[in-house]
C-alpha cells in the first residue's frame, strides 16, 4: 500500500523547505552577515528558552496521551503551556531588570518562544489526531508567512529583532489550520490526573530538551563570543540550510510512520508497531546516508544558488562536516530518540542530552578559539555522532527499536561509493556541468534502487487510516 500520508507530509515539508531556502536567501541578502548573525544569536537563545520552558510538554503529551481521553489531555496540555510561558516571561523580565540582556533582545526572544510554542503544540495535537491535511496546510502556511513577514520587517528597517518578531507572528497565524482540528475542545475539559501524567512522564524532558538545545547552540554562542556576529552569520546560515534539508524527510518519517507506530503500540499491536518502526528505520537511514552524500557532492553548487558569495566563501570547507553531523543527528532525532515514546524511560533522553552537551561544550571550548568556524563544526559533528551512538546502544536496554541489518549494510555502502565515484568523475571529466549531470544521474539511480528495494514509499499492513479525524 502506498504511503499516502507520508507522501503528503513529505510534499508539504518539501514545499516548506523550499520556502525556508527562499527565506534564507532573501533575509541574508537584506540583512548582511553581521545583522543575520545577530538574528542567528536571537534564534539560538530562543531555542534554548523554548527547550527548557515549553518544548518538553509537547513531547510529553505525545508520550502519554490516550485516545479515549483525548480532549482531557489536550486541555491539560494547553493549561500547562500557559503556565510555562508565564514562567518564561517572569524569568526573562527578571534578566532584563538586572541588566543582563537588553530589553529589546529579550522581547524578540520571548516573541519567538511564544510563536514556536503555539504552532508546535497545535501541530502536535493535529498529528496525533492523524489529521494529515490540517498539519500539512499549517506547514505550508507557516513558510509563506515567514517569507512575507520577515521580508517586510527587514524592508522597514526592523533589523534582526524585527525579523524575529515577524517570524514569531508567522508561527502564531500558521497554527490556525491545526487549531481548527480540535477547536471544540474547551479548557474546562482538563483534569488534574492528565496534567500530572504529562508532568510525571515529561519532567526529565524539561531538562533534556533544554540541555539539547544548549548543546546544539553552544558552538554558535562561542563563535559569537570569540569572533563576533559577522563570523557567526555565514556559519549559522550554512548550517541551517543543511539542517533544514535533513529535517524535511526526518519530520515526514515521524509524522507518517512513528505516529502510526505509537498508535499501534497504544492499541496493543506490538507486531504492527515493530513493522512500522522498521520501515521508519529504513526511511531514516536513507535520508541520512543519501542526504550526506548529496551535500558532500552537490552542496557547494546548491549553496551558490541560494546565498551570496560572502556567506559561502568562509564556510565552503564546512559543508562535508555539517553533512556528516546532520546525518547522524537525523538518525538520532527522528529514529533512535523515539524510543522514549515506547517505554517509560523518558529520562533516557536526559542522559543522552547531558552527554551531548558535555561533548559539544568541551570540544567547542577547545576548538573554537583555536580554529574558529572549523573547530565549531567539528565539535558539533563529533557530538552528533556520539549522541546517536549513545541513544542506539542505551535505548536497547529499555526497548529494542528494530534495525534492518541489510539496509544498514547496503545504504551507507551505496552512499560512500557514490561520493568516491563523484570524485573520480570530477577527475576524469573536465567539463564541470557534464560531471555534475553524470553525478546527478548516478545519485538518482542509487536512490531509486534503495527506494524500490526497501519499499520506502509503501506502508506496512495496518488498520489505521491517517485521514479520519475524531475528537473524543
Amino acid at each position: 500500500m502506498l504511503n499516502r500520508p507520508g507522501l503528503l507530509y513529505l510534499s508539504a515539508r518539501a514545499v516548506s523547505a523550499a520556502g525556508n531556502l527562499l527565506a534564507v536567501a532573501i533575509f541574508s541578502r537584506m540583512a548582511g552577515p553581521a545583522e543575520y548573525g545577530h538574528y542567528v544569536l536571537i534564534f539560538a537563545w530562543s531555542l534554548i528558552v523554548y527547550g527548557f520552558g515549553a518544548q518538553w510538554m509537547r513531547f510529553a503529551y505525545f508520550g502519554v496521551y490516550q485516545t479515549n481521553r483525548f480532549g482531557e489531555y489536550v486541555a491539560s496540555l494547553t493549561r500547562l503551556l500557559g503556565v510555562g510561558l508565564a514562567v518564561v516571561a517572569i524569568v526573562l523580565a527578571t534578566l532584563g531588570l538586572f541588566g543582563l540582556f537588553e530589553p529589546s533582545f529579550l522581547v524578540a526572544v520571548f516573541a519567538l518562544v511564544c510563536g514556536i510554542t503555539v504552532y508546535e503544540a497545535a501541530f502536535e495535537v493535529a498529528r496525533t489526531l492523524l489529521n494529515v491535511r490540517g498539519a500539512s496546510l499549517a506547514m505550508i502556511l507557516r513558510t509563506v508567512l515567514m517569507v512575507g513577514f520577515g521580508s517586510v520587517s527587514l524592508y522597514l528597517g526592523g533589523g534582526a529583532r524585527g525579523l524575529a518578531i515577524g517570524i514569531a507572528l508567522a508561527h502564531l497565524i500558521a497554527a490556525a489550520p491545526a487549531l481548527a482540528t480540535f477547536s471544540q475542545i474547551r479548557l474546562s475539559h482538563h483534569s488534574r490526573a492528565a496534567s500530572l501524567h504529562i508532568i510525571s512522564y515529561g519532567w526529565p524532558l524539561l531538562l533534556s530538551f533544554g540541555v539539547t538545545a544548549l548543546g546544539q547552540s553552544i558552538d554558535r554562542l562561542l563563535l559569537a563570543h570569540y569572533l563576533g556576529l559577522a563570523t557567526l552569520g555565514p556559519y549559522g546560515v550554512v548550517a541551517d540550510v543543511l539542517r533544514q534539508s535533513f529535517t524535511v524527510v526526518g519530520e515526514a518519517i515521524i509524522l507518517s510512520l512513528v505516529t502510526v507506530a505509537k498508535t499501534q503500540s497504544n492499541r496493543g499491536d506490538s507486531d504492527g508497531a515493530n513493522q512500522t518502526l522498521q520501515k521508519a528505520f529504513n526511511a531514516c537511514l536513507a535520508a541520512a546516508t543519501f542526504g550526506a552524500a548529496f551535500f558532500i557532492v552537490f552542496g557547494d553548487v546548491v549553496l551558490q544558488a541560494v546565498l551570496k558569495p560572502d556567506f559561502i566563501a568562509p564556510t565552503r570547507d564546512l559543508i562535508p562536516i555539517f553533512a556528516i553531523a546532520f546525518a547522524f543527528a537525523t538518525m538520532r532525532n527522528f529514529y533512535f530518540a523515539q524510543v522514549i515514546y515506547f517505554t517509560n524511560a523518558s529520562y533516557l533522553d536526559l542522559i543522552v542530552a547531558v552527554l551531548f552537551l558535555v561533548v559539544s561544550t568541551v570540544l567547542s571550548v577547545i576548538l573554537v578559539p583555536a580554529y574558529g568556524p572549523h573547530g565549531a563544526a567539528v565539535a558539533s559533528m563529533v557530538a552528533c555522532i556520539f549522541a546517536c551512538l549513545a541513544f542506539m546502544v542505551l535505548g536497547r536496554r529499555w526497548y529494542r527499536m528494530p534495525i534492518d541489518l541489510a539496509a544498514l549494510g547496503v545504504m551507507p555502502s551505496l552512499a560512500i561509493l557514490f561520493v568516491f565515484g563523484a570524485h573520480t568523475t570530477g577527475q576524469l571529466v573536465p567539463n564541470q556541468g557534464l560531471a555534475l549531470a553524470i553525478d546527478a544521474a548516478i545519485f538518482a539511480a542509487c536512490g531509486g534502487f534503495a527506494i524500490r528495494h526497501f519499499r520506502l514509499l509503501s506502508l506496512p499492513p495496518s488498520d489505521i487510516v491517517p485521514e479520519v479525524v475524531t475528537v473524543p
